[in-house]
């Protein structure tokens, strides 16, 4: 193998291990110290897993692509919009009326649970004064769909 090869693999693989470096430095955010035991906050880790990488970890979004979640009228709104939002993505929105030009997916598969963590999360963050969202709120909601 010529040595401009193996330096350029050995380049990628270092690129490729700094990647995975900062996703994990980035997940150890969601960690908490209490009374010296690590804890998860579950619904932080949610909305970084499943949110965070359009919306931004910091709630910021992406301007013109993804809205931000500071003081979001969605979020501080009925639990029934954020959580419709989370369940359908943006055809949850009624055409025609977004400025975002990103398409947001559905994140049905979660669970109730999820749902509700990942909600509760973005309504009790970034400003927001929304409030819990519970499961049985999902539940509610999923029904109606």
């Amino acid at each position: 193998m010529k040595e401009s090869n193996r330096n350029q693999k050995t380049v990628a693989c270092l690129g490729i291990g700094m990647g995975a470096f900062a996703i994990a430095l980035t997940t150890l955010t969601s960690y908490v110290r209490a009374e010296g035991e690590a804890t998860v906050d579950p619904g932080k880790a949610l909305y970084e897993e499943n949110c965070g990488v359009c919306h931004q970890l910091d709630g910021s979004g992406v301007p013109f692509m993804q809205p931000e979640l500071y003081t979001s009228p969605r979020a501080n709104g009925d639990k029934g919009g954020v959580i419709q939002m989370i369940l359908k993505g943006s055809k949850a929105v009624e055409p025609g009326t977004s400025e975002f030009e990103n398409e947001m997916p559905g994140f049905e598969y979660l669970t109730d649970e999820q749902i509700a963590l990942i909600a509760t999360y973005v309504r009790t963050n970034f400003e927001n004064t929304g409030g819990e969202v519970t499961s049985e709120d999902v539940a509610r909601e999923r029904k109606r769909n």
